[in-house]
Formats: structure tokens, sequence, C-alpha cells
């Protein structure tokens, strides 16, 4: 299975969080082209820009040395994406809360926006939300000597409410990135956030997979059935690891799906997915959906799918499904 540029940025994501927590950003070289450029547009304090691998790769050094590194804490969450938009680039929306004991939070929103050549990051645009730069200077004229000194290491104590909501914001965000990666049927892009040991749970179904392997296979025989699925979000909530997500699947009956012939019809309902995060992974995956609203759409009997669906033996290897069925 070919890389893809959104499964590349999800892994740049990655590495510029382990390069921020560590202070070296060496691991973040093979990711850029050579002559890469990075244009922050009116970022004001958070930095400007540069033209070149080390030079793009500084600047990303100097703006988090010189603003993030000053507060307690740093609250980073995709708000949107990361996804691949008609032109190939990927575009991911975000919010970064800045918070520091004693003085207000800094929050600021923007876009950010990746374009790949040969595999590599050629050009990163971040553009901030619209006067974020003159809040930015007026923060730091009323607060900035309650601050860290630029460049101070990460703080290693961090304030309970602030770990839990770095926590429930890392959750939110990585689960964001497996539902968006699986709406562009990119299942390494969505596996890339995903621990090895990874369950891929559909209780209305019956099937369960277990282990990136497995789920591949499932979510390949998935897409093969449904090739355009796509998850529209209407709300989330997140606590101690947990994350659900709610809204609507929509999706077209285009593929065999356990011997029942594809009939066209068009799936548009509600389903709802709950993950479990560990050390900045999904653990699992429960994905809840209604087996008779689905049949129904589908266009198939709800009798004829509990009655395939049946054949499949308890716990039986998704592998032998993705095959083709049950034996």
């Amino acid at each position: 299975m070919a890389i893809t540029d959104l499964e590349r940025f999800i892994g740049y994501m990655q590495a510029f969080e382990l390069a921020l927590l560590a202070d070296d950003w060496s691991g973040l070289k093979d990711l850029f082209a050579p002559d890469a450029v990075y244009e922050p547009i009116d970022a004001g304090a958070f930095g400007g820009g540069g033209t070149g691998r080390d030079a793009a790769i500084a600047a990303l050094r100097a703006s988090t040395s010189g603003i993030d590194r000053r507060f307690d804490v740093r609250i980073p969450e995709v708000l949107e994406g990361p996804l691949t938009r008609p032109d190939g680039t990927i575009f991911m929306r975000y919010r970064l809360t800045l918070r520091r004991a004693g003085v207000p939070d800094f929050v600021s929103h923007g876009d950010h926006v990746t374009t790949y050549a040969g595999g590599r990051i050629a050009r990163i645009v971040d553009t901030p939300d619209a006067g974020t730069d003159a809040r930015l200077a007026a923060y730091l004229e009323q607060h900035g000597a309650k601050l860290r000194p630029a460049g101070s290491p990460l703080a290693t104590e961090i304030d309970p409410r602030d770990a839990r909501d770095l926590d429930a914001a890392l959750s939110r965000s990585i689960a964001r990135a497996y539902g968006h990666a699986k709406s562009e049927q990119d299942v390494g892009a969505a596996l890339a956030v995903c621990s090895p040991d990874f369950v891929l749970d559909t209780p209305a179904l019956g099937i369960t997979g277990r282990g990136r392997d497995e789920v591949a296979l499932q979510l390949g025989m998935f897409f093969a059935t449904f090739p355009d699925y796509r998850f529209v979000g209407e709300g989330c909530a997140a606590e101690d690891g947990a994350v659900a997500f709610w809204g609507r699947v929509q999706m077209t009956f285009a593929g065999a799906f356990l011997g029942l012939a594809p009939t066209g019809g068009k799936v548009d309902m509600p389903a709802m997915s709950v993950f479990r995060q560990q050390g900045g992974a999904l653990a699992s995956e429960t994905f809840f959906i209604d087996l008779a609203a689905l049949a129904e759409q589908m266009g198939v009997p709800v009798d004829d799918m509990r009655a395939q669906l049946a054949l499949l033996r308890p716990q039986e290897p998704i592998a032998r499904v993705a095959a083709g069925g049950a034996r």
C-alpha cells in the first residue's frame, strides 16, 4: 500500500511534537525537501518564516522557543482535518492554548496548509486568524514580565487541570485525524495514529479486528463495499482518555458485502464512535450503527443480512471475512 501525503503529514505532526518536547529538531530534516519554505502569515511575535530546509526548521524552532516555552503548558488541538484538499495540499485547522499560572490563557486559531513534492514537505503556510499578531503583541506587553524566559525548557510538573485539558485535546485531535483519514478511505493514515494492538469493534455486525494488520483488512473490506464512505461529525466529548464522536455516515452500497450483491443504495444514517486513547495513540474504536436502518438503506432485507452475519463464527479471523466471507 503506497504511503499518501496525508499519512506523511500525520507522521510530521508526531515528529514535530517530539522535536518540541526534546528540543531536538534533527528528526525533521528528512521530512522536508532541501528547498522547502515555511511561511507564516501575519504571525507577529510567533515569528517569521524561512526558505530552505534548515532555515524552515530553524524558524519553527525559534517560534516555539520564543513563545510556547514561555508558558507552563501548551495545548494544541486539531479542530478540522488533517484532510487532503482537491489541489492535493493537506489542510488542518487548529487551536493553540498557551497557559501560565497567574495570567490569562492566550488562545489562537489558524489554518495550516502543507504542500508535498516527491514525498517531502515543499511548503508550509501557517495563517493565524486575522488580528492574532496584534492580540499577541498586546498580551506580551501586559503579561510578558510574568512569563518564563524565552527558550525555557518545557515544564515537567503540570497542574492536574492542565494535564486533563491537554489529554482531552490530544484525544479529540487524534480521533479527528483518524476519522478524516477514514473519510478519505486512507487506511495507512488512519492507522498511523493507532497503537500496534488497536482494536476496531463493530457490534452491530459482530465483527472485531485486533491489531493493525487485522484492522487494515477490515477497513479495506469496508471501503471496497462502501468506496465513498464519509463521516460527518455533529459533536464530541472527551474525558479520561475516552472520546466519543457522533454524527452521520454517508456512503453507497457499491461492492459485495458478505455475499450480498451491491444495490447502489445510498446510506445516510446516525452513527457514533467511542475511542480509547493511551500514550498518544488510539487503543480502540467501537463503531455504533443501527443494523436494521443500515440494511434498509442498503436495499437488503435485514433478515438476509442477519443470516449472513450469523454464519460468521465467534472470533472469526477477520482475514477470512476480508477474503470472501464465512465458511
